[in-house]
């Protein structure tokens, strides 16, 4: 079958569909990654073929407006207003663009934001993937939306506000393209309500951070993570590095870093260090370590990495979060902006990190008190380690293939 893969978005946005891909392809299907440009060589290392698409989401972080936004608050809805606007016709053409990509396909897989191409046509085979929860429940409050002890009602009603803004945001590009494709207007009812009914929706995260709610439709399907195994060979000085005792710390902003006012953030990882008496090993930011004797990384594969750490500071992506999880290391989460709030608060409520430190807070002495706890709390210990016990059993990526061939066939 001829299978097509629709992300957007960051690096983390990109890699569990390099997973998909390989798996899929290793399965005997033919794959397509089909995203913006700057994704190219990823898309090569995983033996992948790449159609480009309009957009670079390289240069997110450049945008001046952007990053002030993020230093004052970690709201999504703030920052997207700092984002220059894209009208209808612009998102359209970039539908269009998309939708030619994938016209030989026999099946589609769509991230959140590529969503909105399948949506628009009425006679595509496809699934959805949402990083985080997105189906309405009784159980808790939409994404986003404050977590107050309201109960059932303000779930459900929550969700149904979410559900309904963001198809409100999209209907007019949605149905631009519509329009171009001389198909009908979509009304005020979203379009989206049917994601997990009769289309499938994928969550690749594991069930032991969120388990599915026992109300959500038959299709909506938590499979765990999709974890991309790259050949990665450490420098044999890291090796040596990571062998000391006390094991070191590691500290990883990923793409977040240039909102940081790195001098800052550095002084307090430098005094979280050294309050916890260990080595630390940096992964991106200013290309050199913290102090004499620590160790600095431009990347790194974070499976290798993250298992050897005594904790792992971090920023709170999707994917980072994952990593740490599978590592079975204590996390201390440095929340930035969108997503990440959300999932340092189940970090913390699973027991496997600290308190988070806000980004917006950072400072050396809540960065250290936090560090601190990590090493300090046994039960954070003995919590990550059983939690990556099970990440690791877990078979997303199979379980994601079982159930695109399932709706192939």
């Amino acid at each position: 079958m001829k299978i097509a893969l629709v992300p957007f978005g960051s690096r983390g946005d990109i890699q569990p569909f390099l997973a998909l891909g390989t798996a899929l392809r290793a399965r005997g299907h033919d794959v397509d990654l089909i995203t913006t440009g700057n994704f190219r060589a990823l898309a090569g290392e995983a033996g992948l073929t790449l159609q480009e698409v309009p957009g670079d989401t390289g240069n997110f972080f450049e945008l001046p407006a952007v990053v002030e936004s993020i230093r004052k608050s970690p709201s999504a809805l703030r920052m997207t207003r700092k984002l220059p606007d894209v009208d209808a016709a612009t998102y359209g053409e970039v539908l269009a663009r998309i939708d030619d990509a994938c016209a030989y396909a026999d099946f589609t897989v769509n991230a959140l934001f590529t969503k909105g191409i399948n949506v628009a046509r009425d006679d595509r085979n496809w699934c959805a993937t949402s990083w985080w929860p997105v189906t309405p429940t009784r159980h808790f409050p939409a994404f986003g939306a404050p977590e107050v002890p309201l109960g059932t009602p303000y779930h459900r009603f929550s969700h149904l506000v979410s559900g309904q803004v963001e198809w409100l945001k999209t209907r007019a590009m949605v149905n631009d393209f519509r329009s171009r494709r001389g198909l009908g207007k979509l009304g005020l009812r979203s379009a989206y309500r049917d994601l997990g009914h009769r289309t499938p929706l994928l969550y690749p995260y594991s069930p032991e951070l969120i388990p599915p709610p026992l109300d959500w439709p038959a299709e909506a399907h938590v499979t765990g993570y999709w974890f991309w195994e790259r050949d990665w060979t450490p420098p044999p000085e890291l090796v040596e590095f990571m062998e000391t005792e006390p094991k070191p710390l590691v500290a990883t902003f990923g793409s977040t870093w240039a909102v940081h006012r790195e001098d800052e953030t550095r002084a307090a990882l430098r005094t979280a260090a050294r309050r916890a008496g260990r080595r630390i090993v940096v992964v991106g930011g200013r290309p050199e370590p913290l102090d004499d004797g620590d160790f600095h990384l431009r990347e790194a594969d974070y499976r290798w990495l993250f298992s050897r750490a005594a904790a792992v500071i971090h920023h709170g992506g999707y994917g980072t979060t994952a990593e740490v999880l599978r590592a079975g290391v204590p996390q201390v989460v440095v929340p930035t902006f969108a997503d990440h709030p959300f999932w340092s608060r189940r970090v913390r409520a699973l027991g496997v990190g600290s308190k988070p430190v806000p980004f917006q807070r950072l400072a050396p002495e809540p960065l250290a008190a936090s560090v601190l706890e990590a090493l300090g709390n046994p039960a954070i210990a003995a919590k990550a380690a059983q939690v990556g016990t099970r990440v690791q059993a877990e078979r997303g990526t199979e379980l994601a293939c079982d159930l695109i061939e399932r709706h192939l066939h």
